[in-house]
């Protein structure tokens, strides 16, 4: 099987054309290799809009015949943007020099034995090429070509000779290939054209640029849009609308400006003045505020005075760019410009160039220190020594201290920590998780389930009581309705007879945050259990000790009492910690001491924490609090509240579950009416009791916000997040 190798030069429009021609190679029985030295065909792929680049295959030549001299069966092609001028010259190097779009044509030329050196006309209207499937060398970007050629006429540019009038794909093509690429899991997809806003498509006159994009934003799956090159003079208000609404279309846009001074402007043919780009480029920050702006700019254009060049640098300073692509005139064959003189020196263009990337460099690095501090998506696509490379949505380049090549092709958060004139560098980020809590019946539920519809998120119980699937009006569990609109996990899952601890609980929960990660939502873990919303937010690991059944028959017959001064000598610092009413706790903590034999509150490993947290506690006025669990009491009685004690009782019976408040106060099982009424006054008094535990635990975290009303809960969450 014969081998090749491809040089591509230029922009990403060549690259793509390299990966049809791979593609195209491999069809035809021919095996890419990764050194052109092994190569039976060498294919040059190369770019003329700069001479520095047409100089740089003239280059090849001497490269060539030493390899030739080594493999007399080589061959060599190219192809490309090509001026006629130099095909002459190029003959004399290559075997044969062959338009990229006659691609489907090239076998008929391998079958002469590459004989024949034909020139196939360029500027034929023909795409055909563009249906054969690339080769797709990123395993992350797709370079998808919408269109070919140019109908402008800028004075300095070649494209228009070279890859001849505008052609635009049909757009059911372009969302073929779209769609094929997300399918290979593609996480960017490039637009490319020679000037992609003036797209139409041919089979239908309705699709423009802007449809196209919304057409494209609107394909299933998690992928970014980029496009590249646009041209001021065809930038529609219709386009910066769809860039701002469309969500996957990213917040960067290359704007060629090309000279700040009118006149120039005018002799290079742009159609569009100064003032006109100012005002557009005021448009577009003002519906993307956030949007990252690069151009491109032309240093020493024929006749370009000293004043005039000083105008493209009052724009550079005013525009404050993020990128620019300086290049020094070079006079192209074809072109206009040609006819004029190129009246300005090698020197003092490099001092333009010098001039305006110093401007540049100071707006850039302005720029920049804005996303310090800031949560970024950055997708990976490069490992180089202990560090991963990537760039953000703006399109700016960041590099991470990481050794894990795992995330490379990846859409990651990385928390920026440095600015850079031409980059950033940063951290990865830790996953945000939100927790509400606060004492019993201060209204945790009703604002986790707002918060969490307008922050896209699902709520995680941390209710050490909500977990039994039998306990629910004793518990004050979230109705049906409030699921239903609010997805819950860590509720109903388990029945009273089955053993459950701090560590399983951790286990779950953190499974069921990581799980609401993947659905790209916010996770808001909310409840009372201190110790449960502490296991998550230290990352708190408690020791996995199996039960004990000898050991837990004989605790189980002590009272709370009884067993809290057992916990108490065992463990001096977890007693002033834990709440001596519940019977399971103690039990749990002193047969962890027993069987350990060492203090279970000295057991427990604090790790760095895996997420970054906010912690929103819920604080009311005693007067109201008590207001709020007396009706909330009175509510429990009111939905049958003795008839799941009872229902309970038969089926449990002295289960230590039923030891917690609300449940305990009902044994022995009241007589009369009178007696109920004292047991609902009793879970009132011990319900608030409770709430004075459960605040003495929290009130040792000064990281909790407190808060008393709903806006500020919500201002917190968007500063946190934003």
């Amino acid at each position: 099987m014969k081998k090749y190798f491809i040089f591509t030069y230029g922009c990403q429009m060549n690259k793509s054309d390299s990966e049809r021609i791979a593609s195209f190679l491999e069809e035809h029985k021919y095996k890419p290799v990764l050194n052109y030295n092994k190569a039976d065909l060498i294919i040059v792929n190369m770019c003329s809009v700069r001479q520095s680049a047409v100089d740089r295959i003239y280059g090849l030549d001497l490269k060539f015949q030493k390899l030739k001299k080594k493999n007399r069966q080589l061959k060599t092609i190219l192809t490309g943007c090509i001026s006629k001028k130099d095909h002459k010259k190029f003959i004399k190097i290559f075997d044969l020099v062959l338009s990229i779009k006659n691609l489907s044509q090239w076998p008929k030329y391998f079958e002469t034995g590459f004989l024949l050196n034909l020139w196939p006309p360029l500027l034929q209207r023909n795409n055909q090429y563009f249906n054969i499937q690339a080769k797709q060398v990123s395993k992350l970007s797709a370079l998808i070509p919408i269109s070919s050629g140019c109908n402008n006429t800028c004075a300095y540019c070649i494209v228009p000779f070279t890859r001849g009038p505008l052609i635009c794909r049909s757009h059911k093509e372009i969302i073929k290939e779209v769609k094929k690429a997300i399918k290979n899991n593609v996480k960017e997809i490039w637009l490319l054209g020679q000037n992609v806003n003036d797209y139409k498509s041919p089979i239908d006159s309705k699709i423009n640029f802007a449809k196209l994009l919304e057409i494209i934003n609107d394909i299933d799956g998690d992928f970014w849009i980029r496009f590249t090159s646009p041209n001021p003079k065809d930038f529609s208000s219709k386009l910066i609308n769809t860039m701002a609404k469309c969500n996957k279309i990213t917040k960067y846009l290359n704007l060629p400006v090309q000279s700040g001074d009118n006149e120039i402007l005018k002799k290079m043919n742009r159609a569009y003045t100064v003032e006109k780009y100012k005002g557009l480029v005021k448009k577009i920050r003002k519906e993307i505020p956030d949007i990252s702006l690069s151009t491109d700019v032309i240093v020493g254009f024929p006749t370009e005075t000293k004043n005039q060049f000083q105008n493209t640098i009052k724009l550079f300073k005013e525009m404050k760019f993020d990128m620019a692509y300086i290049a020094k005139y070079s006079p192209r064959p074809h072109t206009k410009a040609l006819e004029l003189k190129d009246d300005i020196s090698k020197k003092e263009k490099q001092n333009r160039w010098l001039a305006l990337t110093k401007i540049l460099e100071k707006t850039a690095l302005e720029n920049n220190k804005k996303y310090v501090g800031k949560d970024v998506e950055v997708l990976i696509n490069e490992y180089k020594k202990g560090s991963l490379l990537g760039k953000t949505r703006t399109y700016k380049t960041v590099k991470i201290q990481s050794e894990n090549k795992g995330l490379m092709d990846k859409i990651i958060k990385v928390k920026i920590t440095k600015a850079l004139p031409w980059g950033l560098e940063g951290i990865l980020s830790k996953p945000k998780l939100i927790v509400i809590l606060g004492p019993t019946a201060t209204g945790k539920t009703n604002l986790a389930i707002k918060l969490a519809k307008q922050f896209n998120g699902e709520i995680v119980s941390a209710d050490s009581r909500q977990i039994y699937k039998e306990m629910s009006i004793g518990t004050a569990k979230p109705t049906k309705k409030e699921i239903k609109t609010v997805p819950h996990h860590l509720i109903d899952f388990l029945t009273l007879n089955k053993d459950f601890n701090v560590a399983l609980y951790k286990e779950k929960a953190i499974k069921a945050i990581e799980e609401i990660y993947k659905k790209g939502k916010l996770p808001f873990l909310v409840g009372g259990t201190g110790l449960y919303i502490k296991s998550i937010v230290d990352n708190i690991d408690f020791p996995k000790v199996k039960p004990n059944k000898k050991l837990r028959e004989q605790l189980e017959k002590k009272n709370t009492k009884e067993l809290f001064k057992i916990y108490k000598r065992l463990d001096p610092q977890g007693a002033k910690l834990i709440d001596k009413n519940n019977k399971r706790r103690l039990v749990r903590a002193i047969e962890v001491c027993k069987i350990t034999k060492k203090p279970f509150w000295q057991q427990r490993q604090k790790k760095e924490s895996a997420f970054e947290v906010l912690q929103i506690g819920i604080k009311l006025p005693k007067k109201e609090l008590e207001k709020r669990i007396s009706k909330r009491t009175n509510r429990m009685f009111e939905l049958g509240f003795e008839k799941e004690v009872k229902k309970l009782t038969k089926k449990y019976g002295a289960s230590p579950l039923l030891q917690i408040i609300g449940y305990r106060e009902w044994m022995p099982f009241p007589a009369t009416k009178k007696d109920k009424e004292k047991i609902k006054e009793k879970i009132k008094v011990h319900t608030l009791q409770f709430t004075k535990r459960q605040m003495t635990w929290f009130k040792k975290d000064s990281r909790i916000h407190w808060i008393k009303k709903y806006q500020k809960a919500e201002k917190l969450i968007r500063n946190f997040l934003y």
